[in-house]
């Protein structure tokens, strides 16, 4: 008798709890990590603290101090990705702990990468779904269906992120899609839950702090889970390449 088509294993409600309990473990070689990523992005909020004190101040316009802050946000996401890519890489390759900090190197870069590019993609049903509904009245209707499209095809290829992260050859665009068929709506739930709560609750608590007037605890605040959250999703992410794509060869030492 023929047997059906056989599904991977993919428990993603223990995968999620085994994401935050092993970040939890592993917080001193996390903080090791990103603790310095986290100081260069919070000097990016003092400065932008600073620039809207100026101006408060002295009434400029020029924002200067806020032009300097810019950098400080695109090193604040680099160091996310950095902290993520040497998370699935310490679970999946045995990456020893590092130096100083996460490192900066074409991991990384590849990594960045790919995340413009499944952003891209991501994105690409909200605008052709406000194309066609925008002139009719259909903004709301158009957004909440890109939404639920940006999640599908992001889940669908989240794949892509760790095969980055190991030096895997090229965007694996195709590999991921096909990878991830079986057990997407699993594998979407995942994503949320390992990528969200932790940020969401503490950027809600950072706003509330910083409008009652202290605005850089509340950036510390948001920036430190920021950065947690980002050690929570590379451990679901290695957990997700390990039970669909399988464990990688490690690299001889």
């Amino acid at each position: 008798m023929a047997s059906g088509p056989t599904f991977p294993d993919f428990p993603a409600i223990a995968m999620v709890a085994d994401a935050y309990r092993a970040t939890l473990a592993d917080r001193v070689a996390i903080i090791r990590a990103g603790g310095l990523w986290v100081l260069a992005s919070l000097l990016g909020d003092l400065l932008s603290v600073l620039g809207a004190t100026g101006t408060e101040t002295e009434g400029s316009e020029t924002g200067g101090p806020d032009t300097l802050a810019l950098p400080f946000l695109l090193i604040g996401w680099i160091g996310l990705s950095a902290l993520t890519v040497h998370r699935i890489r310490t679970l999946l390759l045995g990456d020893p702990p590092p130096a100083l900090m996460a490192p900066l190197n074409r991991h990384v870069a590849r990594y960045v990468l790919t995340e413009l590019v499944i952003g891209a993609l991501a994105v690409l049903p909200s605008v052709a779904a406000l194309a066609l509904l925008a002139p009719i009245g259909g903004v709301g209707l158009a957004l909440a269906a890109g939404t639920v499209a940006a999640i599908f095809v992001f889940t669908r290829l989240h794949l892509a992120l760790p095969a980055a992260a190991l030096g895997e050859p090229g965007i694996a665009i195709e590999r991921s899609w096909r990878a991830t068929a079986p057990v997407w709506p699993k594998a979407a739930f995942g994503l949320i839950a390992s990528s969200a709560p932790i940020a969401m609750i503490a950027g809600s608590i950072g706003a509330t702090i910083a409008a009652a007037g202290a605005p850089l605890s509340g950036s510390t605040i948001a920036t430190v889970a920021a950065f947690a959250q980002a050690a929570v999703l590379g451990t679901f992410l290695a957990a997700s390449w390990r039970r669909l794509v399988g464990m990688p060869p490690r690299p001889s030492r």
